[in-house]
């Protein structure tokens, strides 16, 4: 008789081992489809969705919402933004000045009166006072990535490309961090996609609209971390300390609205994420600064419009 029981007793472990192994399987193999479900819906440009309400942000936070299709320009790129130590005391942010070269060569801008900041959601105040620390947890030299990109070729070029001609100019905002062990590639990847963002152009993810029924990119967002771009079949190895989200022009049919747009995002991304908004120069966003980038913005719309109906 205990021969019969120890017997059973070896059956029942090993078929609860089977089935243990069983169910972990089914996890793995459940894990991984999802996985891979996001990077199949990263590069999917979903100009037949319904549009979001821009100001809902419930909404561009689930994973099927706010896919945002508009009409194009034939987009292009290029060249950028400020150097982390750069002096914002002679610069002027009513007309940043963006030189498009092979070496994309940052520039900065800055102004020391802007003082009024703007409040961010979900931000502790606490982390709004003053500039970030570039030493503290960010290096500086990490963060010029742009000058080492290389052009992708047009046949890798996912439906819209951004703008590649001489009068381009960039403006830019930053998603950085509030934790030390910075943003994780899958949540960085269920974000954007949530947020109706498409990994595309230049490995890049893009805010595309169908203006005309061509997709034209809005605004794009790269690693503020070098390389700078994203490789889609390796997100879950991904930590970076922040993102860059930039808008390029011209390009998008409504310009001004395309920066708001970004705006609105990147708060966003940032509480979502974790993390905080801050301008080009990693410094405290304010109000008197965006103001003078939508200023600067209506000025280049309006001066590209009148030489190109000519």
């Amino acid at each position: 008789m205990p021969d019969v029981f120890q017997t059973l007793t070896t059956e029942t472990t090993i078929a609860i081992l089977i089935i243990f192994g069983l169910v972990v399987a089914f996890v793995v193999n459940t894990r991984r489809k999802r996985r891979n479900d996001y990077k199949m819906n990263a590069r999917v440009v979903r100009d037949d969705s319904p549009v979001p309400d821009p100001h809902d942000r419930t909404s561009r936070e689930l994973p099927n919402g706010g896919a945002r299709v508009v009409e194009r320009q034939e987009p292009t790129f290029g060249d950028y933004f400020s150097e982390p130590g750069a002096d914002n005391a002679d610069t002027d942010f009513s007309n940043p000045e963006i030189d498009v070269a092979n070496d994309m060569d940052a520039q900065a801008d800055g102004d020391p009166d802007l003082t009024e900041e703007v409040a961010l959601d979900g931000a502790d105040p606490a982390q709004n006072q003053g500039e970030i620390d570039s030493d503290a947890s960010i290096d500086p030299g990490t963060m010029d990535w742009l000058d080492e990109i290389e052009s992708v070729p047009t046949s890798q070029a996912q439906s819209a490309r951004l703008p590649r001609h001489e009068d381009t100019k960039v403006y830019s905002l930053n998603v950085i961090a509030r934790a030390d062990q910075g943003f994780a590639g899958d949540d960085i990847l269920r974000v954007l996609l949530g947020c109706g963002l498409r990994f595309g152009d230049m490995d890049f993810f893009h805010l595309s609209e169908a203006q005309g029924g061509t997709p034209t990119i809005q605004f794009s967002v790269a690693n503020m971390m070098q390389p700078g771009v994203f490789d889609l079949e390796n997100m879950d190895e991904l930590s970076t300390q922040g993102l860059m989200f930039f808008l390029t022009l011209p390009g998008p049919h409504d310009m001004a609205r395309a920066f708001d747009l970004m705006l609105e995002t990147a708060h966003t991304v940032a509480h979502s994420l974790g993390g905080d908004v801050y301008d080009e120069t990693r410094s405290v966003m304010t109000k008197q600064y965006v103001e003078s980038l939508r200023q600067s913005i209506r000025e280049y719309e309006n001066k590209w419009r009148a030489e190109t109906s000519q």
